[in-house]
């Protein structure tokens, strides 16, 4: 997704026409569709060769030449920034949180099974939702990949059983507009979206983080310090996910 998302997001007729939220939509779909051909195949497992993993990505390849995009996907959650807007798409657990006046304004929504909408759809393409898991096994309802939970051919890649289809949030830039924060579920595990906001407002406020002192990278790891499982037998699974997150500030 990193190496083609932006140019395939550029190549569409809506991004041309400036229909941002569209173009976002039609870019996570057709990235998705992507993934089911020989060339991605191909690349993906490049990939995973390229950083030692092959061994562990075989693991899942039931045939030989088997696509690796069946068994693993990945959540995406992407910002569109321009001059006045900020356009978020959402697929997955991952979450957008915009900090405005100090306030948390949620820019994306959780994609969980157990959400009435999500858990309706699953239902629909003859899924079932247990312990939270689709069909007992994936945590979460929308992704990149997991292609083995959109094989029905009866129905359109948005009525799929896991679905890509972004949710599309935007909000006008202000002089109230300070920082947004994108994190994986890791993150949202332990720490509230206002709770999140407060942490690096906290930080920034007390220097400014374009002072080599408080990199923005430094808030980042002090928070991941403030909330990973210091005692892992004890933790119960708090803070044991992984975390990854990046802050976007507006000057």
């Amino acid at each position: 997704m990193k190496k083609h998302f932006v140019n395939i997001l550029k190549s569409t007729e809506s991004y041309k026409s400036k229909n941002y939220g569209k173009a976002l939509s039609e870019a996570f779909l057709y990235i998705d569709r992507k993934l089911d051909t020989p060339d991605s195949m191909k690349e993906l497992n490049d990939i995973a060769k390229q950083f030692n993993q092959a061994s562990s990505f075989n693991s899942l390849i039931r045939k030989e030449g088997e696509n690796l995009a069946i068994y693993v996907g990945c959540t995406a959650c992407v910002a569109l920034i321009t001059k006045s807007k900020i356009y978020v798409a959402n697929s997955g657990d991952s979450r957008c949180v915009l900090c405005k006046n100090g306030k948390a304004i949620d820019m994306s929504e959780d994609h969980k099974p157990d959400n009435p909408k999500e858990k309706e759809r699953i239902e629909k393409a003859k899924g079932f939702v247990e312990d939270n898991r689709v069909n007992g096994v994936l945590n979460l309802s929308r992704s990149m990949g997991d292609l083995e939970y959109k094989k029905n051919k009866e129905l359109t890649q948005e009525e799929q059983m896991i679905t890509v289809l972004p949710d599309l949030r935007e909000e006008t830039i202000t002089p109230d507009t300070e920082f947004l924060i994108i994190g994986c579920d890791g993150i949202w595990d332990c720490l509230t979206s206002q709770k999140a906001c407060d942490f690096v407002k906290d930080k920034t406020t007390k220097q400014s983080p374009s002072k080599s002192g408080n990199k923005l990278s430094k808030i980042l790891e002090a928070m991941f310090d403030s909330i990973i499982a210091k005692d892992v037998t004890s933790s119960m699974g708090i803070g044991c996910d992984n975390m990854t997150c990046i802050i976007i500030f507006f000057k």
